[in-house]
């Protein structure tokens, strides 16, 4: 029994050394017996602060791969490069975008892809996707800095702008004290009391002119009567000679045919 028992240990031993140098050539090599083939993606940012290589990759908050790679874009060096390694199947779609996201505010970088919607094709393995870019807390905070700097300006013109009004309104002041000042006083009161004086001389005249005017309107009236009576009596005489003139047409119009022929004769004997 002794010499199976040692064939038994040393079957043992044999079967953990394999799985042990199976488990180090898959640490060691990056030998993948167990898990899905991989593919990769590509997508571009303006910043890519904080995303390195082994950084996640997440598919609607679930972790579907890793960030492969992260370089400077060759044929564009305003943006960065980001290579994604995901597993085979995940149905990134035409739509979906990805950005840089964080878990809390300890938490380290990883890449959201969104599902995008149900009916938009799927990308093909190698495609771009879609970046969207996010902004940052510095940016925010610069651009909350450049508010409260041009609020400074805008309190600081304004205060100068009530203060010039402060001035103005002194000035006035000043200038309506110096209008209404005694001596000024006297010289209004003065050109006051001409005024009235002026108003009563002239009123007389104007209450008899005023007078004149209601005689002559008083005397225009019988006078307006007068002519429009003549003017009807000249109305009935242009009538009445137009009805004349329509009754005996035909007698005018023989007298008239039958002097001018008296006029032609006259006019042949003092010829002959």
């Amino acid at each position: 029994m002794a010499p199976r028992s040692e064939e038994i240990k040393v079957g043992a031993l044999m079967v953990v050394a394999l799985v042990l140098f199976l488990s180090a050539l898959v640490f060691v090599g990056g030998v993948n017996l167990l898990r899905k083939k991989k593919v990769a993606y590509t997508t571009y940012f303006k910043f890519a602060g904080g995303v390195e290589p082994g950084n996640f990759v997440r598919f609607g908050g679930l972790k579907v791969g890793t960030v492969s790679a992260t370089e400077i874009d060759p044929e564009d060096t305003t943006r960065i490069r980001v290579r994604l390694s995901v597993r085979e199947g995940t149905p990134f779609r035409a739509n979906s975008t990805a950005r840089i996201s964080t878990l809390g505010f300890l938490g380290e970088n990883y890449i959201e892809v969104s599902p995008g919607t149900r009916d938009a094709p799927l990308l093909k393995p190698g495609s771009e996707v879609r970046a969207e870019e996010i902004v940052q807390l510095a940016d925010v905070f610069n651009n909350v800095n450049n508010v409260t700097v041009n609020a400074n300006k805008l309190v600081n013109d304004l205060d100068d702008r009530f203060l010039i009004l402060a001035n103005n309104a002194n000035q006035l002041i000043t200038n309506l004290n110096a209008i209404v000042s005694a001596e000024n006083r006297q010289r209004i009161d003065s050109a006051l009391a001409n005024v009235d004086a002026m108003l009563a001389e002239t009123r007389p005249r104007l209450r008899s002119t005023m007078a004149n005017m209601d005689e002559a309107s008083a005397k225009l009236g019988p006078a307006i009567e007068k002519a429009d009576a003549a003017m009807a009596k000249a109305d009935t005489l242009v009538t009445n000679l137009n009805s004349v003139v329509e009754e005996n047409r035909a007698e005018i119009h023989e007298t008239l045919i039958a002097l001018r022929q008296s006029l032609k004769d006259a006019q042949r004997l003092m010829a002959d």
